[in-house]
């Protein structure tokens, strides 16, 4: 240790947003090598502090090249195999303020999505029931349209307010079923819609920004596209036996406007695209990431991996996407890429399979990933060798997650649903 303290290098500090860091701007500090992220942060602070009055001390992360120092740069420069003799740069990035825990609610079953709004939490499960609760937790419902279960699910409509009242939810069923039904204000869910066409399980469903189309996916391999909009043109009422009573709600039964076939294995993530709006991806087990114009009903472009996926998530403003894969390393793609690999940044820390990613509302390049490790973990884009943090407390596999209104959302295995803030 007395050498480490003897032995200094020579570090840089700038800024990652367009506002300087007071103090930094040019500046070159000998520091020991011993210095750890507390020790540097404290550093930065303290020479903005001497250029500035005004200036609050702010939580910020060190970021050298692709990695955040989560160790005393000793270690860092031994296993990044850095010079001694050059200057470090260390680029610092506003800091992310740990999620805190706030509930862990019990689900029936294993859990299969978990979706967030305003008012409410959603979670849908294996035993085919769909459960929601208020943000203190209160159970409000609890419901099952079919004893199958339930792969994949979205919002449609928010809640009106601050009840449930006005939900709209699209869910995909292993029986091939999509149904669209809507919450009243006491908690009661009616049917609006069976969506047939399906072979095989759906193991993906997605709204599009307008709430009139959806598109699902699922092991037949099959991209179809659904018109939510009160349509009678692709309506169709199953023909009813002499002495079939009629049920007491009143939905319609609606077919596909198009089947898209492309893929040689399941669809089992969907994602519109955030710059135009007839365009959507979908992410198979065929080690394929495709990107559809819906209009012309043809693929636009096919992304390639080394195995298959198991979820995408597509920023809203830089189009980036995220996958989630078969292996242990969240993948970020770029698909309007038009020189070299369409492949941006491969994220390790994972120790099993990654089964879903979501981009963060926080900024352009945080998101988070669930893994069969039984973990979530929260990164930053530009960190690709350590994770932001890691979140724990659930006791086997997670096999979803979700992120929205200053929430992180994760369920599992273990039929819990665990949600902390951030």
């Amino acid at each position: 240790m007395a050498e480490e303290e003897s032995r200094h290098i020579q570090v840089s500090f700038h800024s990652s947003s367009e506002k300087v860091i007071p103090g930094t701007e040019d500046a070159v500090v000998d520091v020991p090598i011993s210095a750890d992220w507390e020790k540097l942060n404290n550093l930065v602070n303290k020479l903005a502090a001497a250029a500035d009055d005004e200036w609050k001390a702010r939580r910020f992360e060190l970021l050298i090249g692709s990695t955040f120092l989560r160790c005393p740069l000793s270690e860092f420069i031994e296993e990044n195999h850095l010079d001694f003799e050059r200057v470090v740069k260390i680029e610092c990035v506003d800091g992310y303020d740990p999620p805190q825990p706030h509930l862990s609610l019990s689900g029936p079953d294993w859990i299969s999505s978990v979706h967030v709004t305003p008012s409410i939490y959603v979670a849908t499960a294996f035993d085919g029931s769909v459960t929601v609760w208020d943000r203190k937790g209160e159970k409000i419902s609890m419901h099952s349209r079919e004893e199958s279960a339930v792969k994949g699910a979205c919002v449609i409509d928010k809640p009106k307010g601050t009840g449930v009242g006005g939900l709209r939810l699209a869910t995909g069923l292993e029986n091939g079923s999509i149904w669209v039904e809507e919450w009243g204000a006491d908690g009661r869910v009616s049917a609006v819609a069976a969506l047939r066409g399906h072979a095989r399980s759906v193991e993906a469903v997605k709204v599009g920004a307008d709430g009139s189309r959806l598109i699902s996916g699922g092991f037949d391999a099959h991209v179809k596209v659904w018109n939510l909009a009160a349509d009678a043109s692709d309506v169709y009422e199953a023909p009813k036996a002499k002495n079939e009573k009629r049920s007491k709600e009143e939905f319609v039964t609606k077919t596909p406007m198009v089947t898209l076939a492309a893929h040689s294995d399941a669809i089992v993530a969907l994602e519109w695209s955030s710059h135009q709006k007839e365009r959507a991806f979908s992410a198979s087990w065929d080690h394929s990431l495709l990107q559809w114009d819906l209009e012309l009903a043809g693929e636009v472009s096919r992304i390639r991996a080394q195995r298959g996926f198991t979820s995408i998530s597509i920023h809203p403003s830089t189009g980036l996407i995220i996958g989630g894969l078969t292996d242990a390393c969240p993948r970020l793609y770029d698909p309007r890429s038009s020189e070299g690999s369409f492949l941006k940044q491969s994220f390790i820390g994972h120790k099993g399979w990654v089964t879903g990613v979501r981009w963060t509302e926080r900024d352009d390049h945080s998101f988070i990933s669930s893994s069969f490790d039984g973990t979530v973990k929260m990164w930053d884009s530009r960190s690709a060798k350590t994770p932001v943090f890691d979140i724990s407390g659930h006791e086997d596999r997670v096999l979803c997650c979700g992120v929205g209104e200053g929430a992180i959302l994760s369920g599992g295995v273990d039929t819990k649903v665990n949600i902390f803030t951030f």
